[in-house]
């Protein structure tokens, strides 16, 4: 057998495998377009182990509070969401006391009043860090 021959079938056998990718890849492209027009609305978590995972997260409510609240209770940071005279626990996360200035733990213990959520949870990821 000679070379040309030899190198012509890797040729052809290289652009068929080449080809066949392709035309699966296409067929499924179009029968994922053809049954499904619309994006992926559905959110999926990737939690491997399934345990929960202290997160601040915002919830939904009916009316939008009028302020978040930070203070320190029982040796937990806890965000309370005000709103109308209520109040609403949204998250806690344990600290020690003894690792932050005697004035920060004071004025925490106090609360700490926030108009956005956004503060406030900056104002957490600070301590639990």
């Amino acid at each position: 057998m000679n070379t040309f021959t030899l190198n012509r079938r890797n040729i052809t056998i290289i652009a068929s495998y080449l080809l066949l990718t392709a035309l699966f890849f296409t067929l499924g492209l179009f029968i994922g377009f053809h049954n499904n027009n619309s994006p992926i609305t559905e959110q999926v978590s990737a939690n491997a182990n399934n345990t929960p995972q202290n997160t601040l997260s915002p919830t939904v409510v009916t009316e939008s509070p009028s302020v978040y609240r930070v203070i320190l209770e029982d040796g937990e940071l806890r965000l309370y969401s005000d709103c109308g005279g209520t109040s609403r626990l949204i998250s806690g996360e344990a600290i020690s006391e003894d690792a932050y200035p005697v004035s920060d733990i004071a004025a925490l213990k106090k609360g700490v009043v926030f108009s956005s959520l956004d503060g406030a949870a900056s104002l957490i990821e600070n301590f639990i860090s």
